[in-house]
């Protein structure tokens, strides 16, 4: 249920990240719910379940984006395991590195698909700039703690158990059989 509501959820942070808040693929006031929901994952999830919410959440940025196909998915998995990695090796509180690194990674998983894309091909992306990159990190790191708020909501309503066996009142024994 958890990677069905995270899917869902996603899905949806996708479709008003590129329709709302992107007039084009490349407007740099853009914030990246996207990759906040994948910052999200890679603290507070397991591998495989996050992998199942990542394909389909990286292939519909694909798609929705007008960029080159495959980018997105790239920058989806490549945040993940650098922000997996990273954090498993932070000795310091889960709380004080959340969000910096979560903007941090933002900005180095860009950077190295720019490297990368570029020499490639030097006409598929428009040229670095930092500070248009750190204003989208600074997004990213100002929308973080409201949608970790809400991803934590929906993974704890999500976790529980659809018949709440703890609210009904089952009775073991026979209601007649104590009467008599």
């Amino acid at each position: 249920m958890v990677v069905v509501s995270f899917i869902l959820l996603g899905v949806l942070l996708v479709i008003v990240q590129t329709t709302l808040c992107m007039p084009t693929p490349v407007w740099w006031l853009a914030p990246d719910f996207s990759y906040v929901l994948v910052g999200y994952l890679a603290y507070r999830l397991d591998l495989v379940r996050s992998v199942i919410i990542l394909f389909p959440l990286g292939c519909t940025l694909d798609v929705l984006s007008g960029t080159v196909l495959g980018l997105h998915s790239l920058l989806c998995f490549g945040g993940y395991f650098l922000l997996r990695f990273i954090s498993s090796k932070l000795p310091v509180l889960e709380s004080l590195y959340q969000i910096p690194l979560v903007a941090t990674s933002f900005l180095a998983v860009n950077w190295c698909a720019h490297v990368v894309i570029t020499a490639v091909d030097e006409e598929l992306l428009l040229p670095w700039s930092w500070w248009r990159m750190l204003v989208r990190a600074l997004l990213v790191a100002l929308f973080a703690l409201p949608l970790f708020r809400l991803f934590d909501a929906v993974r704890k309503f999500t976790q529980r158990s659809i018949l709440p066996w703890n609210r009904l009142h089952l009775r073991t024994d026979n209601r007649r059989r104590r009467q008599g």
